[in-house]
């Protein structure tokens, strides 16, 4: 199968790209301005705000399968510039999906959307299904929802076979570390290296919000690019605090550290908790979540402590 990945040098992108390699597929990447360095010989340069930019890449890859990753997808960001978040995740993913319309080859095209387009959840909504209503409560989610308006559109034109994935927190070696898994290994990974105090800033530790692995992730954006279309939730089904993902990253580093809770963190009110059900797309395509939180947690913490430590060496 030839697949292209739009935001491929991303967190998601990069892991996605090394499944579809493992599983065979002949892969083309298109980023903004990093290499991929899996596939040097068929990433090129895009910038899906230009549609001219855009059409090249998919008439050079002629893909079967277009996995559409790219987009600002840090919420703070997203807030601090509406503008530039419009350009991007909706009429990036217009350009995207007209110019594979063009194309008229029926190819299939999974678009990753959030969870956040659900927004403000109600206890008795618990656990979320992809029937429960939408309410955008931010830049961010608003522009997700915008973009999954003009996927459904194209899907019903019928050209294009498209799907949306609404992903729940993901988290996995690699993720930047304005993430809260990611930023509290680095903070750990910083002290035991000694270049920090023994003390972790953190935000609100009492939400709780459905953690799964971008491994697994990953897995389920294959066998969706395959299905028949819809709209599919991944997550692990199970709600957990952040708290407990602190406890556990703590754990697995071996270190006392004192906790300071950051005003300069708080994201102000948000949903208590938040968390999914995967049955369709278990029903669908046969995916389930299969890494332990745990595991999740120890691959981060090592990979932040061996990070900081070849900066040190360097």
């Amino acid at each position: 199968m030839r697949a292209l990945v739009i935001g491929a040098a991303g967190f998601v992108g990069n892991y996605l790209v090394k499944h579809l390699l493992e599983q065979g597929d002949e892969v083309y990447a298109g980023t903004l301005s990093e290499s991929v360095e899996l596939l040097p010989d068929t990433t090129f340069k895009v910038d899906i705000t230009d549609a001219l930019s855009t059409g090249e890449l998919i008439q050079r890859s002629k893909p079967q399968v277009i996995y559409h990753l790219a987009g600002i997808s840090f919420v703070p960001e997203a807030e601090s510039d509406f503008e530039r978040t419009l350009r991007v995740n909706v009429a990036g993913t217009a350009n995207v999906l007209r110019q594979a319309h063009l194309l008229s080859k029926e190819i299939s095209v999974l678009f990753i959307s959030s969870a956040e387009v659900y927004g403000q959840i109600k206890p008795a909504e618990l656990p979320i299904k992809e029937d429960t209503p939408l309410r955008p409560a931010n830049n961010y989610s608003l522009s997700k929802r915008m973009a999954e308006l003009v996927v459904e559109r194209y899907a019903r034109q019928g050209a294009l076979r498209c799907t949306i994935a609404r992903p729940f927190n993901h988290i996995g070696p690699g993720q930047d570390s304005r993430f809260v898994a990611s930023n509290f290994a680095y903070q750990l990974a910083r002290i035991a290296h000694g270049r920090a105090p023994a003390v972790l800033q953190v935000g609100n530790l009492e939400a709780r919000r459905d953690f799964s692995d971008v491994r697994d992730i990953v897995r389920a954006y294959r066998l969706l690019a395959h299905s028949q279309g819809g709209v599919f939730n991944l997550g692990a089904g199970v709600p957990r605090s952040i708290q407990a993902l602190l406890d556990g990253l703590i754990a697995v580093s071996e270190l006392k550290v004192e906790v300071q809770q950051d005003p300069a963190r708080m994201r102000g009110p948000e949903v208590p908790e938040l968390y999914t059900s995967y049955e369709r797309a278990k029903s669908v395509v046969g995916w389930q979540p299969l890494i332990p939180f745990e595991q999740s947690l120890a691959d981060i913490y090592q990979y932040w402590y061996e990070r900081v430590g070849l900066e040190l060496a360097a």
